[in-house]
């Protein structure tokens, strides 16, 4: 008992002393190897005995839950010296988790069974009993896909004993495999809004995502006056209708390659032109764009891809030279020395998006995929990001998608999952950080992720005002300027900053928890 209590203890500890998360989820399944003891009350002159453990769980919610059990021990008789009794124990139990998406997840536990007990006569007087048990544990999830375990039951049957384990569950499937429908309030009505409100409402939203400030779009000291900052835009445009229907985009129709050489798929793009920006925000001015073929990747640069650049060229990063990546602590964005792209301070998989990389890893990271590979590969420009993300110049809000209530089928963004004081309870995609590439359902050309997961580098230098300039054959953005444009938003943006007409911007050496990027090829 005192075992327990010490690990229930040091659970404690480690819960408040990092931002590592887990979950317990509707649909979730569950193993749990498990090895303690077992104290009999006197009654049953059995001496207290190791014993091991494998449960199955299953959640039908976020907090009720169902295991079944299997337990093995071998005791010894108090009376008769060298006498062994085998006790096979297998029961149900009922699981209430308190917090269940936290990382530490205390629980509550009940249930009935039956065990067998097997050795000489004169120690075993019933071979077969029932029982009833009672209890409950910690979980401590090191990560989405693995917790440490603590559990202690009362077990009464015809005499009592106590039941101790350690132990770790593994879960999988649940919300994590399969999103479930979350339903969401109706849309603020733009009708009912004065000016004055809206100007409110665009002054609330910076203050409240303050930790988001570095992820901001950025105004140009020689934009106009009236030009609002990145946030006052997504604010604006959540609330104002379109001030004229944009033309209707010539069809495109991409087509899908893969560069077998390192396993990634890519959309291949026709040349094609589109109007580029958003009628409903002045610094995003509509403009013709006409651009030349490429390809671009489906989904975002993997941990697993860029962990394979990084080992095959010695390469260092920004964050590793440079003193860390900027996370959030105490809801505001620091530098975090401890984080880089093989920690950013929260689990990831090898098909999680790389992130903590700064514009010049992202571009180290084309010039050895093409040495590598024999072809072009670089950035995709704004123009060109924009046009894949809105399939072709659709006029969509999010990638594949303008339905606020379906977002979380489409991306991954700040919702119920999300620590951070900006969250959205409306909607569950599933994953308070970074999710596996290509989860969420893809857009009109078949990719995936262009709204949300992570922002993305792209090619171009930021200029808020670059769009009253812009060329209209394959621009490039600014010729010079100390930030580069950032385009999609993250998995801890609110979902008016998945806009795919947004921009932003981030300084170039600078890399961040929440910004990745994707490739593309040149024909």
């Amino acid at each position: 008992m005192k075992k327990v209590c010490a690990c229930a203890a040091v659970s404690l500890v480690l819960a408040f002393s990092g931002t590592v998360f887990g979950a317990v989820s509707e649909g979730q399944f569950s193993v749990s190897p498990m090895i303690g003891g077992y104290t009999y009350d006197g009654g049953q002159h059995l001496s207290t005995a190791p014993v091991y453990s494998l449960r199955g769980g299953y959640s039908f919610t976020d907090h009720i839950g169902v295991e079944a059990g299997l337990d093995y021990s071998i005791t010894s008789s108090k009376l008769v010296t060298d006498k062994d009794v085998s006790i096979f124990k297998y029961g149900v139990e009922g699981l209430y988790h308190f917090m269940p998406d936290k990382k530490l997840v205390p629980f509550v536990a009940a249930g009935l069974g039956g065990y067998n007990m097997s050795g000489p006569s004169a120690l075993v007087s019933r071979k077969m009993m029932g029982f009833f048990d009672y209890g409950g544990g910690v979980k401590y999830f090191l990560y989405d896909q693995l917790a440490l375990r603590a559990d202690v039951r009362h077990v009464v049957a015809n005499a009592s004993a106590f039941e101790y384990t350690l132990g770790v569950t593994i879960p999988f499937g649940g919300i994590k495999g399969e999103v479930k429908a979350v339903s969401a309030p109706p849309a603020p009505k733009p009708a009912a809004k004065k000016p004055q409100d809206k100007a409110k409402m665009a002054q609330e939203v910076p203050l409240k995502r303050s930790a988001e400030e570095k992820f901001a779009q950025k105004k140009a000291a020689s934009a106009p006056a009236e030009t609002p900052v990145p946030a006052q835009q997504a604010a604006k445009a959540a609330v104002e209708p379109a001030v004229k229907a944009l033309p209707v985009p010539a069809v495109v129709t991409p087509t899908e390659v893969t560069d077998t050489a390192f396993n990634m798929q890519l959309v291949s793009i026709p040349s094609a032109c589109y109007t580029m920006g958003d009628p409903s925000v002045n610094a995003l001015a509509p403009h013709e764009v006409c651009l030349n073929a490429f390809s671009i990747s489906k989904v975002e640069i993997t941990r697993e891809l860029f962990q394979r650049f990084v080992e095959n060229s010695n390469y260092v990063t920004d964050a590793e030279k440079n003193g860390g990546c900027y996370t959030i602590s105490a809801g505001k964005e620091t530098l975090n020395p401890a984080a880089t792209w093989k920690n950013p301070d929260f689990y990831q998989s090898k098909k999680d998006p790389v992130v903590c990389v700064s514009w010049n890893d992202a571009q180290a990271f084309t010039t050895w995929l093409s040495r590598s590979s024999g072809k072009k590969y670089r950035l995709p420009t704004e123009a060109e990001w924009e046009f894949a993300a809105r399939s072709g110049g659709k006029q969509e809000k999010y990638a594949g998608t303008s339905n606020d209530a379906d977002l979380y089928r489409y991306a991954n963004f700040c919702d119920k999952k999300c620590i951070y004081e900006w969250n959205d309870p409306s909607q569950n995609d599933g994953y308070w950080s970074t999710a596996p590439v290509g989860k969420y359902a893809p857009n009109g050309f078949g990719i995936q992720d262009m709204s949300g997961n992570v922002a993305e580098w792209v090619q171009d230098y930021f200029a808020a005002d670059y769009y009253a300039a812009s060329p209209k054959m394959n621009p490039k953005g600014p010729s010079a300027g100390t930030g580069h444009s950032v385009r999609g938003g993250s998995w801890r943006s609110q979902k008016n900053e998945l806009s795919i007409t947004g921009r932003g911007s981030a300084e170039t050496g600078n890399a961040y928890d929440n910004i990745g990027f994707r490739v593309c090829q040149e024909p």
